[in-house]
């Protein structure tokens, strides 16, 4: 299957949607505050939660997610991705993600990957039934390169463990409902919770049904050195890094102390998302002080040409595959 293409084969069953010209797809990673509660019941160390969010124009539809990320593991930075209890650890999903669990549920705050079916409607077995994982990223390649996933698991909950997700995975029926006036949305299609003080590259693209075998490689969001990772690379901050340059120094306590005492964002240092720059938030840059996470990948993009003979195949076995799920 090395030579199947990711984009066509997560879209096989989507062909009947129509091209739109200039929709758009982009890509954010985005904090989310976790419940003191779930955090404590999660770990006793730090627990900081992000989701990879996807904006689409009207006329688009998000089809296919390809991530490579493996958390940085040196002297100074430790820690894993959290895989709750409802986790799946060959897919890498959470079938009854967001209203199925309170806020102070630790499934809240799973580590997973899914569709804009999933996030717009997270009840009932349809959640299953669009999400398709065909394997791991080949990234900077565009392609899944085996039928193996590398996701997080529930038995590796430690330092030891839970450090990679790889992987290639889409919507089987390029399902969304759209609800601004304009017709664009916003969901999550993956989300990282990461217990400890590491953080990552996040290497990989997404594409949509109107412009087909299109890439659309997330961006960088790093500044200072961070700034000149290649493109395809974002960047889950290390706990403490507030301005994103892959440090952990006297500009991040200057930004806690210009806000000190005051409402602010993640970019202000609320770095635990309660509204108030405060000692808790200060406590976690001190904490990481002169953590790095060192230089940013640098590699050139790969091509999309997939192998025809080999992808032909793969993709008529992957439709019907999908077409008996939708009758599940």
């Amino acid at each position: 299957m090395r030579g199947v293409h990711a984009l066509g084969a997560a879209g096989a069953a989507t062909t009947l949607v129509g091209s739109v010209a200039k929709a758009t797809i982009s890509v954010n990673l985005v904090p989310v505050a976790v419940d003191p509660t779930a955090a404590a019941a999660i770990s006793t160390n730090t627990v900081r939660t992000f989701q990879l969010k996807v904006t689409q124009s009207a006329g688009e539809k998000w089809n296919v997610g390809s991530m490579k990320v493996t958390l940085a593991t040196n002297p100074k930075l430790a820690g894993y991705f959290y895989a709750s209890p409802n986790h799946d650890n060959t897919l890498a999903r959470n079938t009854n993600f967001n209203n199925a669990f309170a806020a102070t549920s630790p499934d809240k705050y799973d580590t997973f990957v899914s569709t804009p079916h999933f996030d717009v409607t997270p009840t009932g077995t349809s959640q299953a039934a669009n999400l398709n994982v065909v394997g791991t990223s080949d990234f900077p390649n565009v392609g899944p390169a085996t039928n193996t996933p590398v996701v997080p698991t529930t038995s590796g909950n430690s330092n030891a463990g839970n450090q990679t997700l790889d992987i290639v995975w889409g919507d089987s029926q390029g399902v969304n409902a759209t609800t601004a006036t304009d017709g664009s949305t916003s969901y999550v299609v993956a989300q990282f919770t990461v217990v400890g003080n590491t953080g990552a590259f996040i290497r990989g693209y997404s594409g949509g049904t109107a412009a087909t075998n299109t890439p659309l490689f997330f961006p960088n969001n790093g500044t200072g050195v961070l700034a000149t990772a290649s493109q395809g690379t974002a960047y889950l901050p290390i706990r403490g890094d507030i301005n994103l340059d892959g440090a952990v120094d006297q500009n991040d306590i200057n930004v806690i102390l210009g806000h000190f005492s005051k409402a602010g964002t993640f970019a202000d240092g609320d770095l635990n998302l309660d509204g108030l720059v405060d000692q808790n938030d200060l406590n976690q840059v001190v904490g990481s002080f002169t953590n790095g996470i060192g230089s940013p990948p640098s590699q050139a993009l790969g091509s999309l040409v997939p192998e025809p003979s080999i992808c032909g195949l793969a993709l008529a076995g992957l439709a019907g595959i999908m077409g008996r799920r939708r009758k599940a």
